[in-house]
């Protein structure tokens, strides 16, 4: 499953870096801009379950960004439930999150309600996405 979702990232031109994200404690973050998933290396060290987790939190990220018009556009809501379990609901509590606009909560709800389901960031981004002509 894993490299499923990375040979199809890497197809619609996203790169997948293991580095620190910009954000303080941040698993993993979504760079438009630079078409660049970064994901903390370790978050590695805690699995191939964690790592599946954070990457297709990330891949639903690209998705709303594809729907926004392409890979390095700005991220929209793709109308994903938003229903939160109480320990995801407890990091959105966190200082890293509590300050978000409104716009971007939703869009980190829909990532956080929906990264469980392992298959989700493949299916969206089979949906909304263009593979590039870069190799």
């Amino acid at each position: 499953m894993i490299a499923e979702l990375l040979e199809r990232l890497k197809r619609i031109g996203v790169t997948v870096e293991l580095s620190p994200p910009r954000l303080a404690g941040a698993a993993g973050e979504w760079v438009p801009h630079q078409s660049a998933i970064r994901i903390r290396p370790q978050v590695v060290s805690g699995g191939s379950l964690d790592f599946a987790r954070v990457l297709n939190h990330e891949a639903i990220h690209v998705a709303q960004s594809c729907l926004g018009g392409g890979v390095g556009r700005v991220p929209v809501p793709l109308g994903l439930q938003r229903r939160l379990n109480r320990e995801t609901a407890a990091l959105l509590m966190l200082p890293l999150y509590r300050r978000l606009p409104s716009r971007t909560r939703v869009l980190e709800e829909e990532a956080f309600a929906n990264q469980d389901d392992l298959a989700i960031g493949g299916i969206l981004l089979e949906r909304h996405c263009r593979a590039t002509s870069r190799s």
